[in-house]
């Protein structure tokens, strides 16, 4: 997903302790532990970490309150982290390896296997691969790495109320009947049907509001939201799956202007015609938090889509 499309402390005095979430044992030894990560690899890490460097999951790092010592320039680039990053160290895009060394880490946290031969000659390497379970899986996996299980816990139960809240702001706005599409347009010929992974997490997970039915019977078969995030359609097929309500994420200033994706739906003649242009139930959401599929990006799109659909 571009990676997002482009893409524990155990207790001190226990020798061994399963951790929840994976079939790891942690076995305290000193300073250190070993930890299986979930793509099987035994990884000697850790207990406390203090310099942790993080391919890709600065966001869930930082809702868990520690703050990385340096992540690739792709995860470094959002306003809607804002001070929260500053201080960490923007190893590029791709990361360079020279830079990783220098910052002499105690502890890598990679989203992609194939960086692990070179990362683990530099410091022990965990892979949490970017398709792992849901956000929330992943976060609970940062967690047990760093050892804050405790936090990433209070963090989805903080998220679950928020979303309870939200849902009573909007049940007398928009009914369980009412169909909610969800679209991405990217450069000038790309055009996204999301389902509940990324930006549909908040819409059809959080806000638990209707799909389209292609998009249900997707998610039948995809209950850990590993697989299906979106498909790319053609404007001529999009009819098919337009909604009540339309959620439209405009990914670059380029798809808005003459002759970009966007542009082009705005300007056809189906796009005119559609009920919920009429109705005036199309919602234009940005790139920066929504695009990013990590906790508090998450947390901060809840926000924003409360507002959206309350008014």
């Amino acid at each position: 997903m571009l990676c997002f499309i482009f893409l524990g402390g155990c207790g001190k005095n226990e020798a061994q302790v399963t951790i929840s979430g994976n079939d790891s044992k942690k076995e305290e030894n000193g300073s250190t532990r070993m930890y299986k990560d979930v793509t099987g690899r035994e990884v000697e890490i850790p207990v406390n970490p203090k310099r942790v460097v993080t391919t890709q999951y600065l966001d869930a790092m930082l809702a868990l309150g520690v703050k990385p010592i340096g992540a690739p320039t792709h995860v470094l680039d959002n306003d809607y982290l804002g001070d929260l990053q500053d201080g960490v160290k923007d190893l590029g895009s791709p990361f360079s390896i020279e830079k990783v060394l220098e910052l002499a880490p105690d502890l890598i946290i990679s989203a992609d296997q194939e960086e692990v031969e070179q990362l683990s000659k530099i410091a022990p390497t965990v892979v949490i691969p970017w398709l792992y379970g849901d956000v929330f899986t992943q976060l609970n996996e940062v967690g047990n790495i760093l050892g804050k299980e405790k936090e990433a816990d209070a963090w989805i139960v903080k998220l679950d109320e928020k979303a309870s809240e939200g849902r009573k702001k909007i049940v007398n706005k928009i009914s369980k009947d009412e169909v909610v599409s969800i679209f991405m347009t990217y450069g000038k010929d790309t055009l996204r049907l999301y389902g509940a992974r990324n930006i549909g997490h908040v819409f059809y997970r959080s806000l638990e509001l209707t799909p389209p039915a292609y998009i249900q019977e997707k998610l039948k078969t995809d209950p850990k939201f590993e697989e299906f995030v979106y498909d790319d359609i053609s404007m001529e097929k999009l009819p098919e799956f337009l909604g009540d309500r339309i959620v439209m994420l405009s990914f670059e200033q380029e798809t808005k202007e003459a002759g970009g994706m966007l542009n082009q739906i705005e300007q056809s003649a189906l796009w005119k015609n559609v009920d919920a242009i009429k109705n005036n139930q199309v919602y234009y959401i940005e790139e920066d938090p929504w695009f990013t599929y990590a906790p508090i990006a998450i947390e901060k799109s809840l926000d924003q889509a409360i507002e959206l659909l309350s008014k």
